[in-house]
Formats: C-alpha cells, structure tokens, sequence
C-alpha cells in the first residue's frame, strides 16, 4: 500500500526511529513509502537524511505537497514526549482522514477515539489503526507451550534502549529469507509491527499477559511451519525503568538462540543521561537473560553492534574485538549484514 510518513523535525533523529526504519526498508512488506513530510529536509532523499544511502523517496515540506505522490495511508513516524499529538499534526491526521487515507497511529493518544478524528474518518471511509491499542482478546497467562514448539525461537535482545534491536530483527528475518529458511517474525513495538511482523506492542499489555501474550505468537509461528522464528526485543532486562518488559518477552519466547545487541562505547543509558545510569557490561546483560530463560540451554547466536559513531574502518576492528571476546558472530548489521549470525542459527540445534 503506497504510505506518506508523518516525521516533522524528526526524520533521521531519535525521535524519528519509526520513520527512519520505515524509510529504511522502504516500507518493508506492508506499504510502499512514496514521500516523507518533514519541512526541515523538504527536497533531499529521505535515505540521504537517514544516513543510509538514496532510497528514492522525497522528503516534502507538507502533507498537501505529498498528497501528490497518491498516498492510501498515512503513517505517524514520528514521536513526541508523553506521545500526546502537537496541535499542528492533528490538523493534518484530520486532513488526511478527510482524504480518505488511512491513518496509522502509534502514539499513546489513540485516535480512535478522538471525537474530531472518528468523525473524519466515518465521512470518508478512511480507517484508523491505533498499533499502540491493546486487544484485550490477546490477553492470556503464559502457560509453557512455547517450551514445545519445534521451530527454533531467536530473542533479539538489547543492552539497552536504543541498541539497533529492530535493525537487528528485520537483517536477520530478511537474510534467513534469502537463504531459503522459512523464517516469521514477530514484533513487540509499533514499528516492527508496521514493517509487516505479526505481534503486538507489548508496553501496552498488563504485566501478568505480557509473555502469555508473546507465547501466543511464537506458538502461533510455528504452528503456521516456520522453521525459524525472530522475535523483536524491548529495552534490557537489566534497564531499571523497562526491564521488566524484557523479562515478560524473555519468557514468552523461551528462546534456543539469543542474538545480543549493542552499542560499544556507550557509558550511560540512553535517555537516562541526566541520572548517569551507568552501563552494564554485555556480559552481565547476557547472563541473566540465560539465567531467567525458561528454556535452559539457549545459545550465543551472535552480537549485533551498533557502530554508528564509528567509521568504518573502525567499525571493522570493533566487530572482531566483540567476536574475539564472545566467541561468537560479531557484526553491525547494515555495514556487515547478518550472513554469519544467521549460519550459526541455521547449522546449529537445540
């Protein structure tokens, strides 16, 4: 489905990670992104702003400028402290209602059930889709049938916010995918989920179904015959205001491999900098997902680095430092891709 991304001021910052991993992957395999609102870098290639290379989609200074590019969907990729909606995007999530695109919407404010935005979108047919909204239908305890699954269960999980986790998640899907593996993903976080994986955002669960719920659907997975099934993380299980999340998707998923990602050289957690959270080692991190995973004998598939602050010679000898350290598969995914930690998934058991 053709899609325009909604990423105001945020296109290729943090603020802007749904719209920076959809422009990524062009959209990846729900929509087509035809155009990027974002009057800051109005007139570049929004691949170039991102920091990846062209990807053929024009940033535009306003929705009336992409509308020319004959968008179905409207996609809010960008994310606001508190997820509250500024007057000046309401304005035009209204317009595009009136239009008749369906909007996407992964911001705690759900619109469906703004009045002003029901009502725009019942006149034009236009649907909204709250990603963030829980379906309470999903809701369920964890009872171990994840434990019986034949597929093998790779956990994606992070040292901490902001790791590359989704990057991570979609490389591996996608190589497992070229090398003929019958490989599903599932997603835990909005963007993931708009990339195309099956899933849920797991923050907006009630703790007690958290890992009932992603059980769910990893059991699902494999009943579908998915030979391997890669499942998007959240945060650390370490991280003092969102590990208790992680440990929910930890269990949920039970995982026989684990993939680590990381950002070498970072001292402080991210978005924590202002209390000085200090880093735990990778070590540490790893340890306790293998010591509270239900499944008993996971492996080290492999580290996923984020070396974005590096250059690329030196993201080099960062990667065999790690794997030189872990005895295992070092790489950053978009410089090395995931060719290695995905042959150790595929020609190991469990």
């Amino acid at each position: 489905m053709p899609a325009v991304v909604y990423a105001p001021g945020a296109l290729g910052k943090g603020l802007g990670k749904t719209a920076n991993d959809l422009v990524i992957y062009k959209g990846g395999e729900r929509f087509e992104i035809v155009a990027v609102v974002d009057p800051e870098n109005a007139g570049r290639d929004a691949g170039e702003v991102v920091g990846v290379g062209p990807r053929g989609i024009p940033v535009v200074a306003s929705l009336e400028d992409a509308l020319r590019y004959k968008p179905r969907a409207f996609i809010i990729g960008a994310a606001t402290v508190g997820g509250y909606i500024p007057p000046g995007w309401k304005r035009d999530i209204i317009r595009a209602l009136e239009e008749g695109l369906d909007v996407y919407n992964g911001l705690h404010h759900f619109l469906s059930e703004d009045p002003e935005a029901v009502e725009a979108a019942k006149k034009s047919g236009a649907r909204i889709v709250d990603v963030r909204k829980p379906d309470k239908s999903l809701f369920r305890i964890w009872d171990g049938s994840v434990l019986k699954t034949r597929a093998k269960r790779v956990l994606v999980a992070g040292t901490d916010c902001e790791a590359g986790k989704n990057i991570a998640t979609m490389e591996l899907y996608l190589e497992l995918k070229r090398r003929g593996v019958k490989a599903c993903m599932v997603g835990t976080g909005q963007t993931m989920l708009l990339l195309g994986a099956r899933g849920a955002v797991i923050d907006a669960i009630p703790s007690d179904f958290i890992a009932g719920v992603v059980e769910k659907f990893v059991v699902e997975a494999d009943g579908d015959g998915c030979e391997v099934i890669v499942v998007e993380g959240q945060a650390a299980i370490l991280h003092p205001a969102y590990g208790h999340v992680s440990l929910g998707i930890l269990r949920g998923v039970s995982p026989t491999h684990i993939v680590l990602a990381h950002v070498p050289g970072r001292r402080v957690r991210a978005a924590f900098e202002h209390l000085g959270l200090p880093m735990p080692e990778p070590e540490e991190e790893l340890e306790m997902l293998m010591r509270l995973n239900p499944y008993p004998s996971a492996r080290l598939a492999g580290l996923a680095l984020n070396t974005s602050e590096h250059y690329r010679g030196k993201a080099d000898e960062v990667a065999k430092f790690y794997e030189e350290r872990f005895s295992a598969p070092a790489v950053d995914p978009l410089i090395h891709g995931m060719g290695k930690v995905a042959e150790r998934i595929i020609s190991e058991g469990f």
